[in-house]
């Protein structure tokens, strides 16, 4: 049991709270059940600014008007995605940017052996020297030659075959922004069936639902290789789908 001279010195302590005095203050540290701990957790980036983020929030609180915990929940998820997705403009560029400088270096250490002869060289050309039967044809095809790599070097030309070269990495982050939009009008249209029930009105069940298959189609008893008794197939698990972090820098 709590004693008397307990209860009296909580009461003193209380009394010289650094807590808020305004009715704004208050109003925020009210908030904090929403703001902060589980809720507040999002990855930020080193150059991201946690001013944005919270901003982002408000917009879309603002917006959306929550009301209650699971509502609260599900606008958080959708500013979760909402600031996953923002990023996504800056990977693609980021991928663009170093496929491209990777293309111009190399062409650069190609360009500077050109100029380049070591002793080996020198005595391989001395054993093989180059003959040319056509001269005239020969001039022709080199210019060909210099034309056709002049073009290959043009901006265009570069940023596709930076594309060419990072192929994979965004069949990867198309994956990854199409599993963000997912979660954000899954959380999104939940909100809409919770707010729409809060009001009074009538909420059918989800018109999507995710269905995660696991395995062969079997194809049940209709299936023409099960008509004759046959052994059912079996079925193997799924694979966990690879990250982004583990497509782009994985093995």
């Amino acid at each position: 049991m709590t004693s008397m001279r307990r209860i009296e010195a909580n009461r003193q302590n209380a009394c010289q709270s650094t807590g808020p005095k305004t009715a704004e203050g208050k109003a925020r540290v009210a908030q904090n059940a929403i703001t902060h701990g589980l809720f507040a957790r999002q990855s930020l980036l080193p150059h991201e600014a946690p001013q944005e983020l919270e901003d982002l929030r408000e917009s879309v609180r603002a917006a959306l008007n929550p009301e209650g915990t699971q509502e609260e929940c599900l606008v958080e998820l959708m500013v979760d995605a909402l600031w996953r997705r923002r990023r996504l403009g800056l990977v693609e560029a980021g991928m663009f940017s170093s496929q491209h400088c990777r293309i111009l270096a190399n062409r650069a250490c190609r360009e500077v052996r050109r100029y380049e002869q070591n002793e080996l060289t020198a005595f391989e050309e001395r054993l093989n020297p180059l003959v040319i039967t056509d001269p005239a044809k020969h001039q022709q095809a080199k210019l060909a030659a210099e034309q056709m790599r002049a073009r290959g070097n043009e901006p265009t030309a570069t940023f596709g075959l930076a594309f060419i070269g990072a192929a994979s990495a965004f069949m990867t982050l198309s994956r990854y922004e199409a599993s963000l939009e997912r979660s954000y009008y899954r959380a999104l249209h939940e909100l809409q069936r919770l707010q729409h029930a809060r009001l009074g009105g009538h909420v059918p069940p989800p018109l999507a639902v995710d269905v995660t298959v696991s395995g062969p189609d079997t194809g049940g008893a209709d299936d023409p290789g099960q008509a004759g008794g046959g052994e059912p197939e079996q079925q193997t698990p799924a694979k966990r789908e690879r990250t982004l972090e583990e497509e782009l820098f994985g093995p």
